[in-house]
């Protein structure tokens, strides 16, 4: 009778993911920790109040940290797992929980780091990113989403530490091109404090891309666009 009940769960689950409206989201930009940035994710909307996806972001660094020391070269790519529930919405305005969660890996030549003095040339971390949003649709083809997010970014190695606690405040935006197509963009700025000082006092970031509709067309959820941290 188990094998039976968890058979029918699993069926069940894989019948949801399949049938679940897919995005791709790709774009690019810039910001006071990069000089360029990548973002893609692929995203899965399960019904009119959930949706969940992985993401995956890289740069060329400009201003981070390793240890609690500055670095101002190589690479950053974080990859997470975004979640987003839809808390409350009367067609005029819409609320979210907006949540993101997961690792961080950045990287300098080992010349470079000799000569910073790091403890390493690569560092790894964790952080989750917990949030709300608010959206609003101006028009039938035009999404307008503002909020806050506070993430938390913890360095495992080279060095343990509470790297950066920030208070992110964003707007993104949303314009339908076509039932297949959206115009996206995502700007960021904050405070943001840790690791004794030793690391971003404050940070903005900048994206615009396109989101892609690979199963399903275009509707309103379709044009909740959330932010990159």
């Amino acid at each position: 009778m188990k094998k039976i009940i968890l058979f029918l769960i699993i069926s069940a689950s894989s019948a949801s993911w399949l049938k679940a409206q897919t995005y791709l989201d790709l774009s690019t930009g810039t910001s006071n920790r990069d000089q360029v940035l990548f973002n893609a994710s692929i995203k899965k909307q399960f019904n009119e109040k959930f949706r969940a996806g992985i993401e995956i972001q890289t740069g060329l660094v400009d201003y981070r940290f390793i240890g609690a020391k500055l670095i101002e070269e190589g690479n950053s790519t974080s990859i997470s797992v975004p979640l987003l529930w839809k808390l409350f919405d009367d067609d005029r305005i819409r609320l979210n929980f907006y949540s993101r969660a997961g690792v961080r890996i950045q990287s300098v030549s080992s010349n470079y780091a000799t000569e910073q003095l790091l403890e390493d040339n690569s560092s790894f971390g964790y952080f989750i990113e917990p949030g709300l949003m608010v959206s609003l649709p101006l028009t039938e083809k035009f999404n307008l989403q503002s909020g806050f997010t506070l993430p938390v970014i913890i360095e495992s190695s080279p060095v343990g530490l509470f790297e950066n606690n920030v208070t992110n405040l964003f707007a993104t935006t949303a314009y339908q091109l076509s039932n297949k197509s959206i115009l996206l963009f995502k700007a960021n700025t904050g405070p943001a404090a840790g690791a004794d000082g030793d690391s971003q006092k404050y940070t903005w970031s900048f994206q615009l891309g396109l989101r892609f509709l690979l199963k399903g067309e275009s509707n309103r959820s379709a044009l909740v666009i959330e932010p990159s941290y």
